[in-house]
């Protein structure tokens, strides 16, 4: 059965067709939020409050668009207001509190991604993450990507283009100070050997 078939049952009250798309989808739209918010807790929520968000406004969706478009675009906007909300209370906390204690979105991802693409994210606005994520780890077309983020093929084309240039400048300027990092503990390494053999 496909998607389509699935949401016509939806249509016609069939409570049970609504879980199968959430079973579909569930895991895409989760990783694509934990890798916008950052933490695992606000992407379960996130994924939730999103599927709810769908399931009232299906009547929006046009059988002639890619549904996980459709679902991916209310992920998109859900995220964005999230991410809006944490950004404005985070410059009201210092108003309350002269020291935050609890550790930051940003500090958990750290954490629990590897340091070298966290480097790598953090260079990257949100537009710019979510279409190295529809592309590389959903592996959509741009025709779908630009649907999802209501753009123009070709614009999102020469965005990706400049996505991957801006990585590889990264990953350049990491190698770059990785190697000095290398060379300074070397030279270290080096003056304290010296120091030994005179003593």
């Amino acid at each position: 059965m496909d998607i389509q078939e699935i949401m016509e049952k939806v249509r016609q009250g069939d409570s049970n067709a609504y879980e199968m798309v959430i079973r579909m989808y569930q895991q895409r739209i989760f990783t694509f939020c934990y890798y916008m918010l950052g933490n695992q807790q606000e992407a379960e929520d996130a994924v939730q409050d999103i599927f709810l968000k769908a399931y009232k406004h299906l009547s929006s969706y046009r059988h002639e668009h890619s549904f996980y478009a459709w679902l991916h675009r209310i992920a998109h906007n859900h995220c964005n207001n999230l991410l809006k909300r944490k950004r404005k209370w985070r410059l009201l906390l210092p108003m309350f509190r002269p020291v935050i204690q609890e550790k930051s979105a940003e500090q958990i991802f750290s954490e629990q991604m590897s340091t070298e693409i966290v480097d790598w994210l953090k260079d990257l606005s949100a537009v710019e993450k979510q279409i190295l994520l529809l592309r590389v780890l959903e592996d959509l077309s741009f025709d779908e990507i630009a649907q999802a983020l209501e753009a123009k093929p070709a614009a999102v084309r020469k965005r990706f283009e400049r996505i991957k240039k801006k990585l590889q400048q990264t990953k350049r300027r990491d190698d770059i100070h990785h190697e000095q990092r290398y060379e300074l503990r070397q030279g270290s390494q080096a003056t304290e050997a010296n120091g030994s053999a005179r003593n």
